[in-house]
């Protein structure tokens, strides 16, 4: 009540601004709990999700980019997990090796994930001018990760966006629940086959599906909302209110990128900026179509500047130990 309150007392603001102040309530954390607000279709919150880990200047996928984006308070981070060819769970976008790491020297003729084993994978070394001389001395920056490690590596209140990216549904589910990460992921994926079948292992997993119209997004919360109990939903920004009507009174959510909405290159073009004038006109063309999306109904944010958002809609406290 005390939220609501706060949020009606300061519809003056800016969406952003009323975001960080309503999450200013006592105690350590700032107020503001990413796990209950990932399942909570009443959270007053928008979620920030560093889309591959990229918070800084660290690799993507990679350990240190997603301890990156825990130390820097931003609650959830997108994932890219697919299986290698003794099954093992590896974060990978591509499903080859080659863009990111020295695969196509290391094994020649085979740089599928899904064609390495896990002690192959482990073995590749990430392509970082940092990582030239002895990987070892960073191994969280120089190789790839597991998504076991990440799970284990991060702290339980950080949130994991799981782009679902090939492999067996139920395997990762079972994964999943055998780490106690329930509450911490969100699975996402185009077939619904696959969201059911890792809700068959998760009972109450939160899932979210993509559609690519507001119509769609509409049926799509009527025909399988219920039976998913689906509370999220990717769409893009350019139907977004559309969306929000049809989704409205469902439960579900919507989640968008926000580069598609030129949120992130403005940001980007901020921090190219030298002049401090000239900085800070980007950086408020980037606030203002933030304000338009949460104002518009988003309430997932994939971005590749997740701490700069973060630090926009959060109290600066939030992430502290209680």
């Amino acid at each position: 009540m005390q939220n609501k309150l706060l949020l009606m007392g300061m519809a003056w603001l800016p969406w952003s601004l009323v975001s960080a102040a309503a999450c200013g309530g006592g105690g350590g954390g700032g107020g503001f709990d990413p796990v209950s607000c990932l399942a909570d279709a009443a959270c007053p919150y928008a979620l920030v999700s560093a889309h591959r880990g990229m918070c800084g200047d660290e690799p993507e996928n990679t350990l240190a980019a997603y301890l990156g984006c825990q130390a820097l308070g931003v609650p959830m981070v997108e994932v890219d997990p697919r299986q290698t060819a003794d099954g093992v769970w590896v974060l990978m976008h591509d499903d080859d090796v080659t863009r990111t790491t020295d695969g196509e020297t290391r094994f020649p003729g085979k740089t599928r994930v899904d064609q390495l084993t896990a002690a192959e994978f482990a073995q590749l070394v990430i392509n970082d001018s940092r990582c030239a001389g002895d990987p070892e001395a960073n191994p969280e920056r120089c190789h790839p990760a597991l998504l076991e490690d990440l799970l284990r590596r991060t702290r339980p209140e950080l949130l994991l966006d799981v782009d679902f990216k090939a492999g067996d549904a139920t395997s990762l589910a079972t994964l999943v629940k055998t780490l106690g990460a329930e509450r911490r992921i969100l699975f996402f994926d185009s077939n619904l086959e696959s969201l059911r079948a890792y809700r068959a292992v998760v009972p109450g997993g939160l899932v979210m599906a993509r559609v690519s119209s507001a119509a769609e997004a509409g049926q799509l919360v009527r025909e399988v909302g219920p039976e998913l109990e689906l509370r999220w939903v990717h769409i893009d920004p350019g139907y977004l209110a559309d969306a929000a009507r049809e989704v409205a009174g469902s439960g579900a959510r919507l989640y968008l990128n926000a580069w598609d909405y030129e949120v992130d290159l403005w940001l980007y073009a901020a921090e190219l900026a030298t002049d401090p004038e000239q900085r800070r006109e980007m950086e408020e063309k980037a606030w203002t179509r933030l304000d338009e999306l949460l104002q518009n109904g988003a309430r997932g944010l994939g971005s590749e500047r997740g701490a700069q958002i973060s630090a926009r809609l959060y109290p600066e406290d939030w992430w502290s130990s209680p």
